[in-house]
């Protein structure tokens, strides 16, 4: 009887075993695991930058089943402009103006030629939603923008 619990022990701890290990591998490939970020690229991708600008960054984080930053997938981007911008250059680089929330953004309502300091655009497109900020630095006279895309309801609802 002692050698058919000693058998039964080993098969149960075999058994443990075995199920933390398939346990621990499910746990790495969802830790680990990165999806396909084309469609995200795509919308950030009809963003057309003007001549003259240099982009400063840009970074995509990927879809992945556990999101640590809250945010995935997104990308980011921005660009230096050695000089002030208007209204009609932002229009420009949006493309598409009606894609813009006129309730989140600010400055969307400025005359086309209207120079820019500080603005802030957000609107939806495709699956998405996209942030633009404008920001002067009178220091160095250069205009940062920044575009960030996210999944909708990320940016606001």
């Amino acid at each position: 009887m002692s050698s058919n619990k000693k058998v039964n022990l080993k098969k149960v701890i075999l058994s443990a075993a075995i199920i933390l290990l398939t346990l621990a591998g499910v746990l790495v490939y969802a830790l680990s695991w990165q999806g396909d970020t084309k469609d995200i690229e795509a919308v950030a991708d009809s963003f057309k930058p003007l001549d003259g600008w240099q982009q400063t960054d840009s970074r995509v984080v990927p879809p992945r089943f556990l999101c640590f930053s809250g945010a995935c997938p997104e990308v980011s981007e921005s660009w230096t402009i050695k000089d002030k911008i208007t209204q009609n250059s932002v229009k420009r680089f949006i493309g598409n103006s009606s894609d813009i929330n006129r309730n989140h953004s600010r400055c969307v309502d400025y005359d086309d030629s209207k120079v820019l300091d500080s603005c802030e655009y957000v609107g939806e497109r495709g699956d998405y939603q996209f942030s633009i900020m404008i920001d002067y630095n009178n220091s160095t006279n250069s205009t940062e923008v920044y575009l960030f895309i996210r999944r909708k309801g990320q940016i606001y609802d």
